[in-house]
């Protein structure tokens, strides 16, 4: 089986999934038409809401924290080579099973663009401008007596990033919108009551990279035409390399590594754990399977290794942390975070983690007021009601403490094991335990 896969950075799934009538602004028909003929996980999670850390989970199927990668920082003192060096990493495993790998675009796990070190041929730098003809001309000049796999990594929309900052855009500058013709507020625009106290010290503390500090109302609803119209010019791409794509022999998967706050929360970018940050867009269409939507929350970016090994019909490297994502069975998914530091803010650089099982979601920062929320996504998926603060849900929360204790001891996230808050259930000894060694 021949594989495509094409990532678009920082592409939100409230883009495509469009269930607020907030979000009908977006426009994806080639996407969209993916969609029809694919199965869609309606519940797809990334494993860290940030590049680096998430694209490095996406090739090897481990976690952030088991890697030692937890920032966009290309120089980590505990790690002695890149996530995509591996034998078991997603390039080199295929490579080694027989497949002509190659990869165009961005790469950013850590450095810009891949290398031939990463186990694929390097046939389009970082940058979207001649990505999709590199891959065309690279698909009519292979063997075709050999499956590929061909990794389309496009930037936009994460080029919403320079338009906040006021700074010139990599690949055209978006259109002026005027004010009565862009999209309006979502419904959970406003900061909620009982939120964490360190989402707003990280938003002042890195003021420069969010460029949203001064912005009001009318800025933020200008923000929103311009992510869209982003969206709709990297759809428009893939639309030129579906084009091009034997559907017939060729299954193709669309995933982002995270989203974007879109002004949800009065939040941009990424790094916090709110969903328009966490859950990703995701769908998989293989040849002569039909078409079909699953709802259960899934580890996406976590699982996509496994899961297109399983589209191969290879065997997938033993000791990942995640299956394939095909048959995907209800469990819990946990996303973790870390905020970069500010050398002029001393205690910047908040951590957290995110449990979500069922309905149920349970968040966690390392320090502040209101650091644990808990949400009913079904009743709330805007996330504005903690439950958290009310005695009638302390059973929940109770549980999903329990949840994440069990994740961390079994994952090995020691780090965050002391900002824990530990259930009642939490076995005699067990804080003094974690705190044997008290830093």
């Amino acid at each position: 089986m021949n594989i495509v896969l094409i990532m678009a950075d920082q592409f939100a799934a409230h883009a495509l999934a469009r269930l607020r009538d907030t979000d009908a602004h977006f426009r994806t028909p080639n996407l969209d038409r993916l969609a029809a003929v694919s199965t869609v996980f309606t519940e797809a999670y990334t494993s860290f809401p940030l590049c680096v850390p998430a694209r490095s989970s996406m090739m090897t199927g481990m976690h952030p924290h088991q890697l030692g990668i937890m920032s966009n920082e290309k120089d980590l003192p505990d790690r002695s080579h890149d996530p995509g060096h591996g034998t078991a990493s997603l390039g080199h495993w295929f490579t080694a099973a027989g497949y002509d790998c190659a990869y165009a675009g961005k790469w950013h796990a850590r450095q810009a663009s891949a290398t031939a070190a990463d186990g694929f041929a390097p046939i389009h730098p970082f940058g979207d401008e001649g990505l999709v003809e590199a891959c065309t001309d690279w698909l009519s000049r292979r063997d075709s007596g050999q499956p590929f796999l061909l990794v389309a990594s496009f930037d936009d929309p994460h080029t919403i990033c320079e338009y906040a900052r006021s700074q010139p855009m990599p690949y055209g500058n978006v259109t002026p919108v005027d004010l009565l013709d862009a999209p309006p507020l979502p419904a959970n625009f406003p900061a909620a009551p009982f939120e964490p106290e360190a989402m707003r010290f990280e938003q002042a503390a890195a003021a420069r990279m969010y460029g949203t500090g001064t912005f009001g109302p009318e800025d933020w609803r200008h923000y929103r035409a311009a992510y869209a119209e982003l969206v709709t010019r990297v759809d428009r791409r893939i639309g030129q390399l579906l084009d091009c794509i034997e559907p017939a022999s060729t299954a193709v998967v669309f995933i982002s590594d995270h989203g974007d706050g879109d002004a949800s929360h009065g939040w941009n970018q990424k790094t916090a754990l709110h969903q328009e940050c966490i859950k990703v867009p995701f769908m998989v269409h293989v040849p002569g399977q039909s078409a079909g939507v699953v709802d259960i929350p899934v580890p996406a970016v976590l699982g996509i290794l496994p899961t297109l090994c399983e589209v191969a019909g290879i065997d997938a490297p033993d000791g990942l942390a995640a299956g394939s994502l095909l048959a995907p069975q209800a469990d819990r998914v946990v996303v973790q975070t870390a905020f970069p530091g500010a050398a002029d803010l001393p205690g910047a650089g908040t951590s957290g983690r995110a449990v979500i099982l069922e309905q149920w979601k349970y968040t966690v920062y390392d320090w502040g007021k209101h650091r644990e929320q808990l949400h009913d996504l079904s009743a709330d998926p805007g996330e504005q009601r903690n439950l958290a603060v009310e005695r009638q849900y302390f059973h929940v929360l109770e549980q999903m403490r329990e949840h994440l204790l069990q994740w961390s001891r079994a994952t090995g996230d020691v780090g965050f094991l002391k900002r824990l808050v530990l259930p009642s259930s939490a076995a005699a000894g067990m804080q003094q335990e974690i705190f044997k060694i008290p830093f």
